[in-house]
């Protein structure tokens, strides 16, 4: 199983335990409101099962991970309740196609604008580029207000903003490839916001 970690975060190929996390993510339309069009409740359970699938297979594809929040004694936040067992504040998936992927995170509301995206950008990244082999991990979002604070967001690590890559203009993508990854590793660490 691949674990992720970082000092306040736990990232973990999601299971069964992670379904009503990720159909709340799917199916919310405060969290879904710059991505898509939230998801029907069967629509997201469908979702949730290819995604399972695709966490059990060999071969790195896409892959799903849920992020559980760690306190500073390593117990997990259960929603301010400490009880041993963690529900995961969000989750975060690089969707492969070929030699690059897409990233995407998705939280929770309530654990918004807490720097917890720029954190786990940090290790999936380094799984994309080192444990996937991929030669260019790219983003994508409907371009609106919205899209400013991801261009400040995704730019800390070296993503740049490719216009010319969409075919719908009312999409921004942004692209990292593996050369400007290494790079930055012999340097400085990306400022946390």
């Amino acid at each position: 199983m691949v674990v992720l970690e970082t000092p306040r975060l736990r990232l973990r190929l999601m299971e069964a335990r992670d379904e009503a996390m990720f159909c709340h993510l799917y199916t919310d339309p405060d969290v879904m409101r710059r991505i898509l069009p939230p998801l029907s409740a069967e629509a997201a359970a469908q979702s949730f099962a290819r995604a399972c699938k695709h966490n059990a297979k060999e071969a790195p594809g896409h892959r799903f991970w849920a992020i559980d929040y760690m306190l500073d004694d390593s117990r997990m936040l259960d929603d301010g309740k400490l009880d041993g067992s963690a529900a995961a504040i969000g989750m975060a998936a690089l969707l492969r196609s070929g030699d690059s992927a897409e990233l995407g995170v998705m939280l929770r509301n309530g654990w918004w604008n807490r720097g917890i995206s720029s954190e786990a950008f940090v290790p999936l990244l380094a799984h994309g580029f080192t444990g996937m082999n991929l030669s260019l991990i790219y983003a994508q979002r409907p371009d609106d207000d919205h899209a400013l604070l991801i261009d400040r967001l995704l730019d800390r690590f070296g993503f740049v903003r490719t216009p010319d890559k969409v075919s719908d203009r009312s999409l921004c993508r942004w692209e990292l490839p593996r050369a400007v990854w290494h790079q930055q590793q012999n340097h400085a660490p990306p400022r946390m916001a």
